[in-house]
């Protein structure tokens, strides 16, 4: 347990830049401080950071076995955010440290993103975007309405399945790959529960919404990019390294794909506001700065429940 005394530590860059978050933290305890620097911590900087705290808000930081051992005093990892693929989750079990976590908070700004982009991607506006910049006056080759669209989502947590909502709206049909479930149960009337490689080779748009592990690591490789059908689009909103990024080059420039948007990258900078990608080079690639769940909107209630993760471990705040 923690009180309204300890020191808690703000790795959280997005917690950090917001006043109304850091008011709200200040209510229910006394000694905080901020990543003021808004630094990407690193194993050895994060150490430093949270030296001597014993609770801390986290964001993409990376809490390791090696974190956990060089910050003895803590005791609460309340995480800013869904994922869960940078804490080693064992070991923080092992050291009694209790990780405060509410999954789906930031699904409808995951899943509206997703949205825009197939859109985007399969109405070819970001494809003639692109080409209007180049003063090229162009009219669409295969402009396609969601409307009886096939759209595959692999992936079907909280995010998953806010995103096949908006596809009934458009009345597309739904097709839907998770390991996690039967693919003989029946969701509804619109979604059908398949293979992996049946929603590859019949969708017209793909999104991922699943978490980095081992297990999706490289989950859409070559192979499996060369059995998507043909002019379909790929969006992931999800983490980078679940797609091979050079195997996604190669079936754009061809024009097996006719579109893809990331959000997400396999190396993503560092301390840095340079990022390189020969992806950036192409008319058909739509990216993001890795900003899907970092609507206004949702850094508040992300920000809100990290809070309230920390109240609940409080004893007398």
């Amino acid at each position: 347990m923690i009180n309204k005394s300890s020191p808690i530590a703000v790795a959280s860059r997005s917690f950090t830049k917001s006043k109304e978050l850091r008011q709200r933290l200040e209510q229910n305890f006394d000694s905080v401080k901020y990543n003021e620097e808004l630094l990407h911590f690193d194993e050895e900087s994060l150490i430093t950071f949270l030296n001597g705290s014993e609770a801390a808000i986290i964001s993409e930081d990376k809490i390791t076995k090696r974190v956990i051992d060089g910050t003895p005093d803590l005791k609460v990892v309340s995480k800013f955010g869904v994922g869960l693929d940078g804490i080693d989750l064992e070991y923080l079990k092992e050291k009694n440290i209790v990780l405060g976590w509410k999954p789906g908070v930031n699904a409808s700004s995951v899943a509206e993103l997703a949205l825009s982009y197939i859109i985007l991607l399969l109405r070819e506006a970001y494809q003639l975007n692109r080409e209007m910049l180049n003063s090229n006056w162009k009219k669409v080759s295969n402009s396609r309405d969601l409307s009886g669209m096939k759209i595959g989502i692999i992936g079907f947590g909280h995010i998953g399945k806010k995103l096949a909502d908006y596809f009934s709206i458009h009345e597309s049909e739904v097709l839907v790959y998770d390991p996690l479930i039967d693919q003989k149960e029946k969701i509804s009337d619109f979604i059908e529960l398949t293979s992996l490689e049946f929603l590859l080779e019949n969708s017209d748009a793909i999104s991922i919404h699943i978490p980095l592990l081992d297990s999706t690591r490289g989950l859409i490789g070559k192979n499996e990019i060369s059995k998507m059908k043909k002019g379909s689009v790929l969006v992931n909103l999800s983490r980078g390294g679940i797609v091979d990024e050079s195997s996604i080059y190669k079936a754009l420039r061809t024009n097996h794909l006719s579109g893809a948007a990331f959000d997400v990258f396999e190396n993503e900078p560092i301390n840095s506001e340079k990022f390189n990608s020969r992806l950036l080079e192409l008319n058909n690639f739509f990216a993001t700065p890795h900003i899907a769940g970092t609507s206004n909107q949702t850094i508040q209630k992300l920000g809100v429940s990290a809070i309230n993760c920390l109240i609940d471990e409080c004893q007398d705040c």
